[in-house]
């Protein structure tokens, strides 16, 4: 099984936008983060991924300020982020429990955005309502949850805060609304370059605008990589179980499963063309494994065999 102190660290010790070593976060007797050491760089779209459960949320408040940690290093900016209004300026917290004054007008709560970040774009922001028919006369409170949702988005984006970060965004938009606002987001860093976190349990739909991925499970740190280096750290191999045990041995295995017409595993370790010339040779197929994949086998719970007690 794979080696979860084994934790690659995509970022920049020297230049960071979030520092934490020795992170742990507790609320009572429950654990949500355990010892948790990681960095950010300035620069970069980085997704928070885990299960629902995992501590992204309570990472995300940490980094913004809105609860303090029970021990270690957390640092913003080089800064504690805790009652430090320098830094706080320097971040948006985007999140579903957002709550404005149910009376506020769309363009109203855009004018206190204004008034709290120094770089809101406000012509970029009611080009963005505008695009999403939210229209800025409507109040917060006419709206539904995806489009609640799709304005915490807008106004988060257009804060163009130097740490940006969007707590599950999509939760209640459209297929067509999310698609669009990958989109955005990927053009609007393009444009102006910055670290951009975004939280969620999913992978499927960031995986083509992350430039990294930062995996946590039942608090604990699973791996930090660049997006492009996960994409050949894992490979599946299919074939005749002898074989396949053959090949396994001294490797790698996160997951290994044995059925009636072949057997399946997979391995945590760069994909490379000599790794594929040994499969071949022993007669067994290898299929790269995507990065979503990938945190889907280093977290899960395998209950596969448990499956059968419920009928």
């Amino acid at each position: 099984m794979s080696d979860m102190s084994d934790i690659h660290d995509a970022g920049d010790r020297g230049n960071s936008a979030i520092k934490a070593e020795s992170l742990p976060k507790s609320f009572g007797k429950k654990q949500a983060l355990t010892n948790l050491t990681f960095s950010l760089k300035t620069s970069g779209i980085t997704g928070l991924v885990g299960r629902n459960g995992a501590g992204k949320t309570t990472l995300l408040k940490l980094a913004a300020g809105l609860i303090s940690k029970s021990s270690g290093t957390l640092e913003v900016w080089n800064e504690n982020p805790m009652d430090n209004l320098d830094v706080l300026t320097r971040l948006v917290y985007s999140h579903p429990q957002l709550s404005y004054n149910q009376l506020l007008r769309l363009d109203d709560i855009l004018g206190d955005y204004h008034t709290m970040f120094p770089g809101f774009d406000s012509a970029f922001a009611r080009k963005l309502l505008d695009y999403f028919d939210l229209g800025s006369r409507r109040r917060y409170s006419q709206l539904s949850q995806g489009m609640k949702a799709t304005f915490n988005f807008v106004a988060g984006l257009a804060t163009r805060a130097p740490l940006t970060m969007f707590d599950e965004p999509t939760l209640g938009m459209d297929v067509t609304t999310r698609k669009a606002v990958y989109e955005i987001l990927l053009r609007e860093y393009s444009e102006h370059p910055r670290a951009i976190i975004i939280s969620s349990h999913l992978m499927s739909e960031l995986e083509g605008v992350l430039t990294d991925v930062l995996l946590i499970d039942a608090g604990n740190l699973i791996l930090h990589d660049s997006i492009e280096n996960l994409r050949q750290s894992a490979y599946l191999l299919e074939g005749e179980e002898a074989a396949l045990d053959a090949y396994c041995r001294g490797r790698n295995v996160i997951y290994r499963k044995q059925g009636e017409t072949g057997s399946r595993a997979v391995i945590h370790e760069p994909y490379t063309e000599e790794s594929v010339q040994h499969a071949r040779s022993q007669g067994l197929k290898l299929l790269a494994v995507r990065p979503e994949d990938l945190c889907i086998y280093l977290t899960r719970k395998d209950k596969e065999g448990e499956l059968e007690c419920l009928w």
